[in-house]
């Protein structure tokens, strides 16, 4: 097994390490004196830690906060709010909705014709497809010989 990270002796210190890999850290433990010898400078360095004093404030912070909480509270007007429809905050979104269904009707219709006849494409138009331009010269004379037939 290769040498643990500080990170995993660190959590095994804390005993946040599941049951297997404690007891697989162990083993390597008892046979690498190394490793036991940093694991026993992160509890030195725990220990010292622990013994570290708390700082006092002198006075109680979450209590203060929550006066100045409950006296922001109080001095907040309270707004008084209508029940039902508010007719006036809808009204921007009643009209986007009817802009969006009436231009979808009238581009639908476009789509699907208003019935009136469309011209009739011409044959004229289908010369487009020839193999040379109108007033066009041939590349290659095969292709002059070919039948100008319509489809």
């Amino acid at each position: 097994m290769n040498c643990p990270r500080t990170e995993d002796l660190s959590a095994l210190i804390d005993h946040a390490l599941p049951a297997h890999a404690q007891v697989a850290l162990q083993q390597h433990l008892h046979a690498c004196p190394l490793c036991s010898q940093h694991l026993a400078a992160l509890q030195a360095q725990r220990q010292q830690l622990l013994a570290l004093p708390s700082p006092a404030l002198g006075f109680d912070l979450a209590a203060q906060l929550q006066d100045r909480l409950a006296h922001d509270l109080a001095q907040r007007p309270t707004r008084s709010r209508r029940t039902g429809w508010n007719l006036l905050g809808w009204m921007p979104t009643g009209l986007a909705a009817g802009a969006a269904l009436v231009s979808g009707v009238w581009l639908g219709g476009l789509l699907l014709g208003t019935g009136a006849a469309l011209p009739a494409a011409s044959p004229a138009m289908a010369r487009v497809f020839d193999p040379v331009p109108p007033g066009g010269l041939c590349a290659a004379a095969e292709i002059c010989r070919l039948p100008r037939t319509l489809p």
